[in-house]
């Protein structure tokens, strides 16, 4: 029975053994497959040819108008005011020569009239003496007193032909009662007030027929067709901007396309803001304009004698930029000129050399890539494809 087992347990052992051998034999007899190397990929980068040239350059900013002129309605007497040729309203308009509000004054014309008077016999009292004593100045005095009305401003005196003469009218007292007549029609005129411009009223503080005191606001006036758009300039582009500039002035709002001029600059921080403020006139170009209206203003700046333009996207670690060189990327370092919230303007790198001008990710050093160059790319590019540099259709691409 044994034997029988060790029998069985040696032909299935060499049945293995044989079937192993087979199979070494046949997998040695079998060709191995040719093996391929795998395909190199390469990345297809936009690039543009660099060429350096003139770049004009603007500073795009966004403010308010303002009027340039405004002014606060204030009494300067005490009494009771009453409304004038247009009523004490926000928004009435009224032109340069209304009278826009009155104090009462009858009491203060009539203590005029009484100082008028008195000094008319002052006067009518003195001409007999200086007849006698100052017959060549008798004639004019005398074609002077003849002249004057209580209802009318009083002229001024006539000359005084010698010190005497001088000396005796003032003991007269003359001269003090004319300068008080001539305070009090000063006082009389302060009761009414007229525009100074044309304009509207803006804000109303005290209604007709209330009584004021010297210094009581009335209300607040503008004056119209004469307005300045106030624009925040950040501080390191304010030596960009070229005084006396003409502006392209645009709002998206009401699609209105202005033109204006820089007037002046702030030569301090506005706290509220943070940068310095820019005041720019504006020409309405026939347009109706509104104080407190909003609108984008593109300030021409200096040009740049050489650079190029080129997206910000294609700016790297804030200097660095790619070139194709042989097939494959370089970083190199540009010298950045200008820059826009989409663009720059840039110099330092070889004319006509290959920049790549979109953003790459996962790009490095001597990555290898094929380049497709961005056609009919000019130098005037600024001025007609940068989008978001000025906004507007007839200011894109100005910096």
């Amino acid at each position: 029975m044994l034997k029988r087992q060790v029998i069985i347990l040696a032909v299935a052992l060499g049945i293995i053994v044989t079937a192993f051998a087979l199979n070494q034999l046949f997998a040695s007899l079998k060709e191995e497959p040719e093996k391929k190397k795998p395909k190199l990929v390469r990345k297809s980068v936009l690039t543009r040819k660099v060429n350096y040239g003139p770049q004009k350059t603007s500073v795009v900013s966004y403010g308010r108008v303002q009027t340039a002129q405004s002014l606060d309605l204030l009494s300067e007497v005490a009494g009771r005011m009453f409304q004038g040729k247009v009523p004490l309203k926000e928004g009435e308009n009224f032109k340069k020569g209304t009278l826009l509000f009155f104090i009462d004054d009858e009491e203060v014309a009539l203590s005029l009239k009484s100082q008028k008077s008195n000094f008319l016999r002052d006067l009518a009292g003195i001409l007999p003496d200086l007849k006698v004593d100052f017959s060549s100045s008798f004639e004019p005095w005398q074609d002077y007193f003849e002249s004057l009305d209580v209802d009318k401003v009083f002229p001024d005196l006539p000359a005084s032909s010698s010190g005497k003469e001088k000396t005796f009218l003032a003991t007269k007292g003359i001269y003090s009662s004319f300068y008080a007549i001539q305070g009090a029609e000063v006082r009389l005129q302060k009761h009414r007030y007229y525009a100074p411009f044309d304009g509207s009223i803006t804000a109303v503080d005290l209604q007709s027929g209330s009584f004021v005191n010297p210094g009581s606001r009335i209300g607040r006036i503008i004056r119209s067709g004469l307005y300045e758009l106030k624009v925040a300039v950040e501080t390191n582009e304010i030596p960009w901007i070229v005084p006396d500039a003409e502006v392209k002035i645009y709002s998206e709002e009401t699609q209105q396309y202005l033109d204006g001029r820089v007037i002046r600059i702030s030569d301090f921080v506005n706290q509220n803001t943070q940068s310095v403020d820019v005041f720019i006139s504006l020409f309405s170009n026939g347009n109706r304009i509104y104080d407190g209206q909003f609108f984008q203003a593109a300030i021409p700046g200096k040009t740049i004698t050489d650079g190029m333009i080129i997206p910000r996207s294609a700016i790297y670690d804030n200097n660095e930029v790619f070139l194709v060189e042989d097939t494959v990327l370089k970083v190199r370092n540009v010298d950045i000129l200008k820059l826009t919230e989409e663009e720059a303007i840039i110099a330092g790198l070889p004319e006509g050399s290959d920049l790549v001008v979109e953003p790459l990710i996962g790009a490095y050093n001597n990555m290898p890539v094929e380049k497709r160059e961005q056609k009919d790319i000019d130098l005037e590019l600024g001025s007609n494809s940068s989008k978001g540099s000025a906004g507007t259709p007839e200011n894109q691409g100005s910096y």
